[in-house]
């Protein structure tokens, strides 16, 4: 296999848009905005790709009849050394998926997730939302030192997807409520490729089902239209109270696909199949 330059990343583009892939983090990679690898069987023309996200997510894309690219990808999934934690792997087909339940067996989940499209229809809701903050809390967009200060107090792989504050601000951006120097809820797109935001909402329990996931979503979504962005909410198909939000947003669901999830701690994995349902 050979491991492709930045220069040469794009080349794989064709594979991708060949398959309808949607995964933002792939592209993110492919067009320099995220740090990342890319993998292929041959850099003249490659007909099979894996690419690699410093923030543990993966895609697999192309043909699945390469016997020598699909011991690549099984070396490359069983050595740990390759994963910090844990890897989330996204296949662009479904005879990846049965590829990949091959090659991994039971050492990884099989998750279902859903992905969402904003309805343009909305707006006038969205702009009401927006502006409806509560006396006492402040609505603010992400800058640098409160991008800091989310790696630091809330979510930490923010800094393996976006690196440092600069690449965030840059090239990405969020939304956030705040109370005392605390935050309230926090709007960010964790992965953003030309034309389109993944959308990531964290509520500090203290604060949920009080409507400030709804406010900082709907700033999130009205920043995006304002620069020609279309919003995409993807979450566990389990997960009710997101999928609850986007559709009360003005989100569509668009498809349903699964993917496979490893974890080095298997008690983690067992916790979160629990939450969503999957041992039902």
């Amino acid at each position: 296999m050979e491991e492709l330059k930045k220069s040469e990343f794009t080349s794989v583009l064709q594979l991708l848009h060949e398959e309808k892939v949607h995964s933002s983090f792939a592209y993110a990679v492919l067009e320099g905005k995220q740090p990342g690898k890319v993998y292929v069987d041959t850099k003249e023309k490659p007909s099979c790709c894996l690419i690699t996200c410093k923030s543990g997510k993966y895609l697999v894309a192309g043909d699945t009849g390469n016997l020598k690219f699909n011991n690549f990808i099984s070396d490359y999934l069983y050595n740990k050394k390759n994963h910090k934690t844990y890897f989330d792997l996204y296949s662009s087909s479904k005879e990846w998926v049965k590829k990949i339940d091959e090659i991994l067996g039971d050492n990884a989940a099989k998750l279902s997730r859903q992905v969402f499209q904003w309805d343009s229809s909305n707006l006038s809701s969205i702009s009401t939302w927006s502006q409806s903050i509560p006396e006492g809390f402040e609505l603010k967009k992400m800058e640098t030192i409160l991008f800091d200060k989310y790696v630091k107090e809330v979510d930490s792989s923010y800094k393996e997807s976006w690196e440092n504050s600069y690449n965030f601000i840059s090239k990405g951006f969020g939304f956030c409520i705040l109370k005392d120097n605390e935050f309230v809820s926090v709007c960010n797109t964790y992965y953003v490729r030309e034309g389109f935001a993944e959308i990531d909402i964290v509520t500090n329990n203290k604060f949920r089902k009080q409507g400030f996931a709804l406010i900082t979503c709907s700033k999130f979504i009205e920043y995006c239209l304002e620069n020609n962005i279309k919003p995409i909410w993807d979450c566990d198909n389990g997960n009710e109270s997101s999928k609850a939000l986007a559709i009360k947003l003005g989100f569509n669901s668009v498809e349903t696909y699964e993917m496979h999830w490893w974890h080095e701690n298997k008690d983690f994995i067992d916790s979160y199949l629990k939450k969503f349902k999957y041992n039902n």
